[in-house]
């Protein structure tokens, strides 16, 4: 039997972390601007990008749910042929958060949110 490691379990979980709050951040904005200044020519361009946020990160959330738990449940298999999916996910997700985390802010700034 092969225990995932320490290290990576904590990483990915941070991750999750950082990931839920990019779509909490994500749909609050989102719904700021919907209730300050409703659905207008402006609004939908900046609208769809929070969207785009969220289910992104929400991709991402559950891949490393799926990835932690199958590598958890399968023993048997080399870790080495998940750690590689389970590592550029890894990779990817962090470059999505700094960029969610970006256009978050660049939302909040263009509409004049706290």
């Amino acid at each position: 039997m092969v225990a995932l490691p320490l290290e990576l379990t904590t990483t990915v979980l941070e991750l999750q972390r950082q990931l839920l709050a990019v779509i909490n951040h994500a749909t609050e904005t989102s719904f700021v601007i919907m209730e300050t200044y409703s659905e207008t020519e402006t609004t939908i361009i900046t609208l769809e990008d929070l969207d785009n946020i969220r289910q992104r990160a929400n991709t991402y959330y559950s891949r490393f749910y799926t990835l932690m738990a199958r590598m958890a449940e399968s023993q048997r298999i080399s870790h080495s042929t998940m750690l590689e999916p389970l590592t550029r996910s890894i990779e990817d997700a962090i470059v999505t958060i700094a960029r969610a985390q970006a256009t978050i802010g660049e939302a909040k700034s263009n509409f004049n949110l706290p």
